[in-house]
C-alpha cells in the first residue's frame, strides 16, 4: 500500500526548500513561503494554482491510504500533521519524466484496530483524526494563504476519495467485504456529521453526488461543481471540468 499512495518512512524532518512539515503549514507566513517554492517547481502560475493542486494531491497520499486501510484492511491509520513530511523529489532521484509533486514522508504513524463490537466507534474516531484534525486545518490555511475557495479544496478531495471506494469495491475479496466498503463510503461522504470534520457540516456530502459509490453522468464522467484551475498549469481542461471548454483547448 506504501507503493501506491506514496507512503515512505521518513526519520529526516529538518526543513530545507523541498521538505516541509506539513504542521508547518498551518503557518501562515511558511505555508505562503512553502506555497511559492512548490510553484515555482512545478510550474504554477499563481498561489491560487499551487494550493488546489497541493490539495489534490494531499488527498491522494494522505486522505486516500487512511481511508483504504480502513474499509480494505479493516485497520486504522493516525497520520498526525506533526509526523508528515512533504518533500518534492529530485531529477537525481529518478523523476525525470515522473510527477514533480510531493510525496508524503512519515516519522510515525500508528496503527489501530476495532474493538470487538465496536467498529462504528473507531471508524468515527479515524474520520475526525483524518479530517478535523488534519485536512480542514491544512486545506483552511491554504485557502486563506492563497485565496482559494474552501469548496474548490474539498472537491478536489472528493475526486480522490469516490474512486478510491469504487475501485476497493470493484477488488473487493467477497460480499462481507464489499458491504463494509459501501457502508464505510455512505458513513464518510454522507452520514459522517460536520463536527468530524472541523466544518458546520459535511463537506464532501454536497459535492460527491447521489448515494452510490460511483454514478457517472450521461457521459460516463462524474463532472465537478468547482473547478480546480488544473488548466491554468497544464494549458488543458479536464474531462470533468464544469467550464465550457473555449476553441482551440483541449480537455
Amino acid at each position: 500500500m506504501a507503493g501506491r499512495f506514496s507512503l515512505n518512512w521518513h526519520d529526516d524532518a529538518r526543513p530545507c526548500d523541498r521538505r516541509v512539515r506539513v504542521i508547518d503549514l498551518l503557518e501562515r507566513e511558511k505555508c505562503g513561503d512553502y506555497l511559492d517554492r512548490l510553484g515555482g517547481f512545478i510550474g504554477s502560475p499563481s498561489r491560487r494554482v499551487t494550493a488546489s493542486t497541493l490539495a489534490k494531491r494531499y488527498a491522494f497520499i494522505a486522505a486516500a491510504p487512511v481511508l483504504y486501510a480502513m474499509s480494505v484492511y479493516d485497520k486504522g491509520l493516525t497520520l498526525s500533521p506533526m509526523h508528515c513530511i512533504l518533500e518534492t523529489p529530485v531529477p537525481q532521484e529518478g523523476n525525470i519524466g515522473g510527477t514533480k509533486l510531493p510525496r508524503l514522508g512519515l516519522a510515525d504513524c500508528q496503527v489501530t484496530e476495532a474493538a470487538p463490537g465496536r467498529r462504528r466507534e473507531w471508524r468515527e474516531e479515524l474520520v475526525r483524526s483524518l479530517f478535523a484534525e488534519h485536512l480542514s486545518p491544512l486545506f483552511r490555511s491554504l485557502a486563506e494563504v492563497a485565496r482559494v475557495p474552501m469548496p474548490v479544496l474539498w472537491e478536489n478531495a472528493v475526486v480522490r476519495i469516490v474512486p478510491l471506494f469504487a475501485d476497493a469495491l470493484e477488488q473487493a475479496a467477497d460480499r462481507t467485504a464489499a458491504d463494509r466498503i459501501r457502508d464505510d463510503f455512505r458513513y464518510v461522504v454522507h452520514e459522517s456529521p460536520g463536527e468530524l470534520f472541523g466544518e458546520r457540516r459535511n463537506p464532501l456530502s454536497g459535492l460527491a453526488g447521489p448515494a452510490g459509490i460511483d454514478p457517472p453522468d450521461e457521459s460516463g464522467e462524474r463532472l465537478r461543481r468547482t473547478c480546480c484551475f488544473y488548466y491554468e498549469i497544464s494549458g488543458e481542461y479536464c474531462r470533468r471540468c464544469p467550464l465550457p471548454c473555449p476553441p482551440g483547448h483541449k480537455r
